[in-house]
This record gives C-alpha cells, sequence and structure tokens, in this order.
C-alpha cells in the first residue's frame, strides 16, 4: 500500500464531504507498509530509548523487529490487541512543581502512530485554521504571526482574553470524545481501539491505577485527540468570528466589537475591538460553553482580560503593544521569567556537584540548552540583546565549572580553553548566540493548507525540552578520555593491529570495571585501549565467562 496517498486520499474525501462518516479504517492498522512507516517515525522520536512498563525500549524492539511488527499486525487483525498501561514519571518544572508523563511501551506507541497516521489527514481538513497546536507544518511562531497580524493599528482589537483550561489533559471526558469522533468516523472496530488506550490505565511504581478522564501526555495520538475534543471550541467560536465585513462594519458603527479567537492546543486567546465589558461577558460565555458542552473548567482567576498597552504572555511570548520605528505598534518580547528559567537551568547544570563529567560532554549539554531556547525565541524584538545577556553569564559559569573541574585559577582556564573567541575543547566549543542566532523577522504566512492534500512535507515543531540534561555519562569522563587514547593507540585495535576509524573505535577496560572497588579507579591510562568493534565483543564475553567461572 501507498501510505501517502492513502493519506491524501482519506484527506480529500473528508474535504469533499463534510458529513462523511469513514467506515472502513481499522484495517489500515494492521497493513505492512502501514505498520513499517509508523514503526520509524516512532523511532526517530528522541523518546523511543525510554521503555514504557514491559521494560522494552527500541533497540531490544529493533532485535526482532518483524517478528515483532507481524504480532502486532495478526494481534490488530484478530482484534485480541490489548495495550499496556501507560508507565507514570514526573518531569519536574522551573517552578518546583512536577508535570506527569505518561510513557506507553513500544509497541503502543507504534499502533498509536499507526491510529495517528489514519486520523490526522481525515480531521486537517476540518480543524480551523486558527488553530496552531500539535498539527503537521504549524508551529508557535504561526499564533504568534496571527496575533501581531490581527492587531494592527488600523484593527483596533485592544482588549485580549487569556484562555486558562484548569488541567485539560487530565479532564477530557472520555464518553464525550467518543461521540465526537463518531461524527467522522464509522469503524467501530477503530474506536473501540482509541477507547481501549484511554482505559488503559496508569502504572505509577508498580501501582496499577484506573483512568476515567483525560487522554496521557507522553501518548503520540493525545494531541490529535485533544484538538478533536477542542475543534468543538473552534467551531463554537465561528459564530463570533465569521462574520461578513459588511456585518463588522454595521457592528463597530453601532458601538459594538469584532472578535478574533487564536488557539494553540489548550492555550487560547480571544481579541476584541470592542469595550472591557464585552471581553468580560465573552469570558463568562465561554466558561458556561465549556462546562455545560465539553465538561471543561475555564479557571475564572487566571482567565484575564487585559488590554494590549499592558500586554499578556502567551505560548511563552510576551506580546504587548508599544512605540515602533512608525507609531505604535504590537511587538512581540521575550519574558523575563523565559530568561530566568534558561539561566536556572544552565546554573544547575553547572553545579560544582557535576565535575565528574568531562568537559566534552558538558559543553554538549551547555549547547543542547542554549540552542533549544534561542531557536524558540529567535523571531521576538531585540533577540540578540538578550541572547548576548545569556551568552556573558553562561561563558563565566562555564569558566568557573572548568576551573573548578581541574582545580586552575581562572588565567589557566583562559590560556588553555580559550581560543578564537571561543570556550571549549578542539572538538567541542560554546556556542556564540549573536553568531548562531541572529535576530530573524518571521514573515511566512500563518493561514497553511491542508499538507496531505497539497501533498506537501509533513513537518512538526520542535520544542525546547522541558528536561535538563546535565551532561549525563554512562562512564563519567569518558569523553574527554576517548580521544587521547584513541591518539595514544595511533587509532589501531591494540589485539589484532586493524585500523579503526573514530566512530568504530571502542575504548576498553583491559580489567573491567566491575573488579574495581571504585569505578572511577577504572578509568586510568594504562588500563584503557583501542579494540576494534569485533575484538570488544570477543573480549567482553571472555570476560564474562571468567567471572562465572570464578562465581
Amino acid at each position: 500500500m501507498n501510505v501517502g496517498e492513502m493519506q491524501r486520499k482519506l484527506s480529500l474525501w473528508a474535504t469533499q464531504d463534510k458529513n462523511l462518516r469513514f467506515f472502513d479504517l481499522y484495517h489500515l492498522l494492521y497493513d505492512k507498509n502501514w505498520l513499517c512507516l509508523a514503526h520509524d517515525h516512532v523511532r526517530q522520536n528522541a523518546g523511543s530509548v525510554t521503555a514504557g512498563c514491559d521494560g522494552i525500549d527500541m533497540k531490544l524492539f529493533d532485535e526482532k523487529l518483524e517478528d515483532n511488527l507481524q504480532n502486532i499486525a495478526q494481534e490488530l487483525k484478530a482484534r485480541t490487541f490489548e495495550p499496556y498501561p501507560v508507565r507514570r514519571v514526573y518531569i519536574q518544572k522551573a517552578n518546583g512543581k512536577v508535570r506527569p508523563l505518561g510513557i506507553p511501551t513500544i509497541a503502543d506507541r507504534i499502533v498509536q502512530e499507526a491510529i495517528r497516521m489514519v486520523l490526522e489527514p481525515i480531521y486537517e481538513a476540518d480543524f480551523s485554521q486558527y488553530s496552531f497546536g500539535f498539527r503537521p507544518n504549524r508551529r508557535t511562531m504561526d499564533a504568534i504571526r496571527c496575533i501581531t497580524w490581527s492587531t494592527q493599528e488600523s484593527k483596533k482589537f485592544y482588549w485580549v482574553v487569556e484562555g486558562d483550561i484548569s488541567s485539560y489533559f487530565d479532564t477530557i471526558n472520555h464518553g464525550k470524545l467518543l461521540k465526537l469522533l463518531r461524527r467522522r468516523v464509522k469503524d467501530e472496530r477503530l474506536l473501540m481501539l482509541i477507547w481501549k488506550y484511554l482505559r488503559s490505565g496508569i502504572m505509577e511504581r508498580k501501582l496499577f491505577r484506573d483512568t476515567k478522564l483525560g487522554t496521557p501526555q507522553g501518548g503520540i495520538v493525545s494531541p490529535l485527540l485533544a484538538n478533536i475534543y477542542l475543534h468543538e471550541l473552534d467551531r463554537y467560536m465561528l459564530r463570533h468570528t465569521t462574520r461578513s465585513k459588511w456585518n463588522r462594519m454595521v457592528r463597530r458603527k453601532q458601538g459594538k466589537g469584532n472578535y478574533v479567537f487564536v488557539r494553540y492546543a489548550d492555550d487560547f486567546v480571544i481579541l476584541t475591538n470592542g469595550t472591557r465589558e464585552e471581553a468580560e461577558t465573552m469570558k463568562e460565555e465561554l466558561y458556561n460553553f465549556l462546562k455545560d458542552s465539553l465538561k471543561l473548567h475555564l479557571s475564572k482567576e487566571k482567565t484575564k482580560v487585559t488590554h494590549l498597552n499592558d500586554g499578556f504572555t502567551f505560548l511563552g511570548f510576551r506580546i504587548q503593544r508599544a512605540m515602533g520605528h512608525k507609531g505604535m505598534t504590537t511587538k512581540v518580547f521575550i519574558p523575563e521569567e523565559a530568561l530566568d528559567k534558561v539561566e536556572s537551568k544552565i546554573a544547575r547544570t553547572t553545579d560544582k556537584t557535576s565535575h565528574q563529567d568531562s568537559l566534552n560532554t558538558k559543553i554538549q549539554a551547555i549547547n543542547r540548552i542554549i540552542g533549544g531556547w534561542c531557536r524558540y525565541y529567535q523571531y521576538t524584538s531585540k533577540a540578540s540583546t538578550t541572547f548576548n545577556k545569556l551568552e556573558y553569564k553562561t561563558f563565566w559559569q562555564m569558566s568557573h565549572w572548568i576551573g573548578r573541574k581541574f582545580k586552575i585559577q581562572m588565567p589557566e582556564v583562559m590560556r588553555r580553553y580559550y581560543n578564537g573567541n571561543q570556550l571549549g575543547t578542539k572538538e567541542y566549543q560554546l556556542i556564540r548566540t549573536y553568531v548562531e542566532f541572529p535576530t530573524i523577522h518571521y514573515k511566512e504566512r500563518f493561514l497553511k493548507p491542508n499538507p496531505y492534500t497539497m501533498q506537501d512535507v509533513i513537518q512538526r515543531e520542535a520544542f525546547p525540552e522541558d528536561t535538563r540534561w546535565t551532561g549525563y555519562e554512562r562512564r563519567p569522563g569518558m569523553a574527554d578520555l576517548r580521544p587521547i587514547i584513541l591518539a595514544r593507540d595511533e587509532f589501531r585495535c591494540q589485539i589484532c593491529g586493524e585500523e579503526v576509524t573514530p566512530q568504530e573505535a571502542q575504548v576498553d577496560h583491559k580489567r573491567p570495571m566491575r573488579r574495581f572497588k571504585r569505578p572511577v579507579d577504572a578509568n586510568q591510562m594504562d588500563n584503557l585501549q583501542t579494540l576494534c568493534t569485533q575484538c570488544h565483543k570477543t573480549k567482553t564475553e571472555f570476560d564474562r565467562r571468567m567471572e562465572s567461572r570464578v562465581q
């Protein structure tokens, strides 16, 4: 089966007939090509190295890939496939709170991806142009661009309702979601499989808990299901946002306001060129609609009515009406709290308790944090100025970390590790933000065509990671020792004498680490050697046999 062509047809049929209910979708899930492509998508995800509650990660799954995919296909075809509970973990947030994350098994992720590949082309034909979250070829900056375009001075959209739905992903009503899905999906087999995922439960520290509400944050199909659920809010707002040009003019002459609605997943804003009272009325109207129709709770405390002159924060950006070169205009800034957050993350990453980490790995960790953050904020006003502040602070934090690690004074740190206006080693250098990330004006159109009917390349937005990577190594310090050992051994295997490339070379312990009381003692120069892949495998097997004999 040609997966791309089938997706194009599904989206085209959905576009041509807005009332069409698809009745034979389930068979696509166990098609060999469909499952293989779903597997490839999951494998490309950085989270594929993480196992679910069955303990199987992608590497282990791929050892018997064909058999595993065939087993999934057979179980789906026989309708005996049963999802595992998601493994619950908690992600630390900058404010000290934690965010729950549900990790499905690899098999469940592949099936969920297969479901997403079926449903997404259909619903892309229905979704609003002003919904931007977790959709193909759309990104955060499209939502921000929509707001700045809508708040041009001539339009006078000065009052803003900042929407805040309390615990949205945890409170989605399963019965209501299935009713909404049935508007487009008639295949009860597919709906039953989705129901099983919604009710599969949570495994937390070997304790099982039922799931009666919500979709697990971390599930591949969860963002799509969440968008399908809140599409009802988009449909409700159409009565306020799709008035004709004549009708909008009449309302303005009557002193009434018009509205613009912009949504990114569960975050949304409503802009009006009316009065504050009209904005407050709209806030109350939405509160009642979400409560009565979708069984969701709009936080009245956090849902604020703000004037554009005072500014508001949306998706991590500060949006405010301010003086520009040609008069008043809407500008997008980096909030102070966002800068504080990334600086705090870098401070934790260069904490004095992490000196066992190698310098090369630590530089990669810092670059990963800075790179993701700067790419996210690269399109804001005066981004380079803020990036320079971050670079200055990061430079000195990293310099002091190096000094503490190697117990050397700052002049010696500069002499050894500062060269060509860059701090680092021969292999890795700290990012220069003003070079790598200049301020850019976002000029792309925010109204996007359906990528499935246009046969566009599907792209998905990458976000700065919430989790903090400190440069952890399974063998602390080895990243610093590796290039030294390879150079000393002249890139030759010390057993067979064959030349090895830097990518293929294995740095091995002559005497295994398990025989040392302190693992750090195993990382001495005279206990390390360069081996080729085959000799490393043979030596490891020999060491294990010898240890088993001794025991």
